[in-house]
């Protein structure tokens, strides 16, 4: 029998679980024996390397290497560059997909078909169909696509039965933030408040060493060094190394080489280059400076959060720290400023993976310790969708599901009509996101049309608007004409896909690949 896991698809690591044969979740070792393996691919097609050689391969060959792509998932006509050609940011979570499934399958002896795969709370319905379509395209069937934090609060639910809890998730991982709170109660798990940034995570923090570091080689070596790109890939490795250790020591060096131009004729007529030793000393005092407003940014999230929940720090029960960049001190200590409390910080490598195997387990009907059969996990949905309309000559977008809605929904609004005389058609424009102000959108997120033949007197035809929502966030929009009963429809995830031709290239080099 084919066996479901969960994924937790990180920007920076990647992580699976499984429900072992007594019901407890299990993070699964890569083969070289670690619980997380780098979302890290080196290209050479039909050959894709997954993993920490492709990490150290950055340091020798970054310009064949792709990390970070968590942040473009569902970023429309986003493509990656790398080795000759362009690929989708699906197509390279895909490769990721496919390498751990494969050391799932060596580590488990069975075969694995199904998975849950995790994202960020505040990932739009876009994005979680990128991440779902990378799913499909490495081969498995996904079941659901969970919330990170959801699956963490999960995790730590089961393993701390208790009576009625509100947790509070503050997730901080390699490329995203978010904050949830949940009511957990039983076995039921009910988000009541959601927050976040997509752009937001501990690749910022290490961007800020990095533009320190170069700033202080500069001051020590001059101007004229060659600040190219494999000195960068060598300082980001180390500076990722740099604020790990500085969660533990107050201060840390970083030593490397680096070329600086000479002006033989001083004139700039001929130069040559010489290798310059540098080493640069960083405090953890120096480093929580560099970061101050990007700590001050997820506190903003937090405090957003909390508003909207409509709950005071006695209220909340349980204050998780979970995703990797949690780690950080500074973290612990401004959540421990905020909350009146020391938060838990909660296997914040393996608790996302391990309640996305819960997920995976209960909705594949295995026994799982702790969880009963009446499990309810709630999701809900993370903006509000709606439609642009004209009311009194001006543009706005009407709300037809509010954000945290839970899933899955339906939603029916009727009373729209023409604001043009013998109207043949209308176009429906679909927005995602908490404004009503038209302006407040760069775009909508779907478009159709509704044929309106024949024509009408204006403000006659009678036009119903339907939102339909699962529990993956997947929207199907219809309009009808209550007259004629014609329809038009959109699935959202449309205006991000990959085209036809596009998708059919990728299938033949996945055909081809070759993940180790």
């Amino acid at each position: 029998m084919a066996r479901a896991i969960g994924i937790d698809l990180g920007t920076t690591y990647t992580a699976v679980a499984y429900v072992d044969e007594y019901g407890k979740p299990v993070v699964l070792k890569n083969t070289d024996g670690q619980t997380t393996t780098p979302s890290v691919v080196f290209f050479d097609p039909p050959n894709y390397v997954v993993g920490e050689v492709a990490l150290q391969s950055t340091l020798t060959d970054p310009s064949h290497v792709v990390q970070f792509v968590k942040r473009f998932m569902g970023v429309k006509d986003h493509r990656i560059h790398v080795a000759g050609q362009t690929y989708s940011p699906e197509f390279v979570s895909s490769l990721i997909l496919r390498k751990v499934v494969q050391e799932a399958q060596e580590e488990l002896g069975e075969q694995v078909t199904q998975a849950v795969i995790t994202v960020p709370a505040y990932f739009t319905e876009a994005q979680r169909h990128a991440t779902y379509e990378a799913g499909q395209m490495a081969g498995l069937r996904v079941l659901r696509i969970i919330n990170e934090p959801t699956a963490a609060a999960l995790a730590y639910g089961v393993s701390n039965k208790s009576k009625k809890r509100t947790i509070l998730v503050y997730d901080l991982g390699g490329g995203t933030f978010d904050v949830t709170i949940l009511c957990v109660d039983s076995d039921n798990y009910d988000v009541t408040s959601v927050g976040g940034d997509t752009q937001l995570g501990g690749k910022d923090f290490d961007d800020r060493l990095i533009n320190y570091v170069e700033d202080q080689t500069r001051a020590l070596v001059g101007d004229d060094i060659i600040w190219d790109e494999l000195i960068e890939a060598e300082v980001r490795f180390k500076c990722e190394t740099a604020k790990r250790v500085l969660s533990n020591r107050k201060t840390t060096t970083l030593s490397f080489s680096i070329n600086r131009v000479l002006d033989k004729a001083g004139d700039g007529s001929s130069h040559s280059e010489v290798m310059e030793p540098v080493r640069v000393d960083i405090s953890r005092g120096i480093f929580e400076n560099l970061c101050v407003d990007l700590l001050e940014r997820t506190e903003r999230v937090l405090n957003r959060v909390m508003t909207e929940a409509d709950l005071t720090w006695s209220e909340v029960d349980d204050v998780l720290c979970v995703g990797g960049s949690s780690q950080m001190p500074m973290v612990q200590e401004m959540m421990q400023r905020v909350a009146g409390r020391k938060p838990h910080l909660y296997e914040p490598g393996e608790c996302v993976a391990k309640g996305a195997a819960i997920q995976a387990a209960v909705l594949s009907k295995k026994a799982v310790d702790g969880i009963g059969e009446n499990t309810r996990i709630i999701h809900v949905l993370p903006h509000a969708l709606g439609v642009a309309v004209v009311k009194n000559g001006e543009t706005r977008v009407e709300q037809i599901i509010p954000a945290l809605s839970p899933l899955p929904i339906r939603r029916e609004r009727h009373g729209f009509s023409t604001e043009i005389e013998a109207q043949t058609a209308t176009q429906v424009r679909v927005y995602e996101g908490d404004s009503t102000r038209i302006e407040d959108y760069v775009q909508p997120v779907g478009v159709f049309n509704l044929d309106l033949t024949p024509p009408r007197p204006l403000g006659r035809p009678r036009i119903n608007v339907e939102f339909r929502c699962d529990e993956n966030g997947r929207v199907i929009v219809m309009a009808r004409d209550q007259d004629t009963g014609r329809e038009g429809r959109t699935i959202l995830s449309v205006m991000g896909e990959r085209t036809n031709e596009e998708a059919e290239v990728e299938r033949k080099l996945l055909g081809k690949a070759v993940v180790s």
